[in-house]
């Protein structure tokens, strides 16, 4: 009977000392349409999120993101499916990502598939109410062999970039 008491007061104090850490989640998320500054029209669409949540001397990360756009003739598909960096200054509204992907390039004669690795920086810069300037997205793919094959730069004209930190303890 007592070792019973012993491992019930056992597992009670790990479980108090397991919920008074504090847990913290950093990331980004976002989806709309971006074009060039100097344009109205928006030219791509994108969608991501990202974030990594951190529990005591534990983390984990994980995300998505894919952006289509069409540039000369041909539409450009890029989908990142697994998230390998993640760096996030909420002081400056920025996040930094990176992952592998896969590019698609579609023309009228066929299509290429290209795997690599996607480099994404966001800025939000603004804020709920409208005011501010525009969130920016930028976006580099680099294909296995360490070539730049597709770079993307716009504002973004319809939607919302939010870069966040949220933190609690007990």
């Amino acid at each position: 009977m007592r070792r019973v008491a012993w491992l019930g007061a056992l597992m009670v104090l790990t479980s108090a000392f397991a919920l008074a850490q504090t847990f913290t989640v950093r990331g980004a998320f976002g989806a709309g349409a971006a074009g060039a500054p100097d344009s109205d029209q928006p030219n791509a669409f994108f969608s991501f999120g990202v974030a990594k949540i951190s529990y005591g001397d534990r983390s984990w990360q994980g995300g998505w993101f894919s952006l289509t756009t069409r540039q000369d003739s041909q539409l450009v598909s890029l989908v990142m499916f697994r998230l390998e960096e993640l760096s996030v200054d909420t002081a400056a509204h920025t996040a930094s990502f990176s992952g592998q992907a896969i590019l698609t390039v579609r023309t009228r004669t066929g299509f290429e598939r290209v795997r690599g690795t996607v480099q994404v920086s966001v800025a939000d810069n603004r804020s709920r109410d409208g005011s501010g300037d525009p969130d920016t997205l930028e976006v580099t793919f680099v294909d296995q062999d360490g070539n730049t094959v597709f770079s993307y730069s716009g504002e973004v004209k319809r939607g919302d970039i939010a870069v966040f930190e949220f933190s609690r303890g007990r």
